[in-house]
């Protein structure tokens, strides 16, 4: 097993990304997992557990951006034979519909992926806004 697979796994799904950005979901659900057990948890709201939902929710978000870009400042990654992982900041310069200004965005991101068939697929995307340290509540 190659981590080169994994590495380019990664690299499909940051352009799939890119593609959300300018309103197309369907790159970046081509990469999700199939098995019921597939999550979804994006700042919009509570975790998105199966296919369906996800698919659901990646329509409606992608629904929202005319356009923009993203960088990813990566914290790390990991690999095993099965299963790996990818820690990053996700930053990008969003447009939204209906508005010619850019917003920006930054996401702490955590993403699960494991070997299915021979592929790698997301199993998990877990996504939230804190990217500075905050005090506690």
């Amino acid at each position: 097993m190659s981590t080169q697979e994994f590495d380019a796994a990664i690299e499909a799904y940051r352009q799939a990304l890119r593609s959300m950005m300018h309103g197309d979901h369907k790159p970046v659900l081509k990469l999700y997992s199939r098995r019921d057990d597939v999550t979804l948890a994006n700042p919009l709201g509570p975790p998105i557990l199966g296919w369906a939902n996800i698919e659901k929710e990646a329509a409606a978000v992608a629904a929202g951006f005319a356009g923009g870009d993203m960088t990813f400042d990566e914290v790390t990654r990991f690999t095993t034979l099965d299963l790996g992982y990818v820690v990053a900041i996700e930053r990008a310069q969003a447009r939204r519909k209906g508005s010619d200004q850019p917003v920006p965005m930054a996401l702490r991101v955590t993403t699960i992926l494991r070997r299915e068939g021979g592929r790698w697929m997301i199993a998990l995307r877990h996504a939230d806004r804190v990217t500075e340290r905050t005090p506690p509540a």
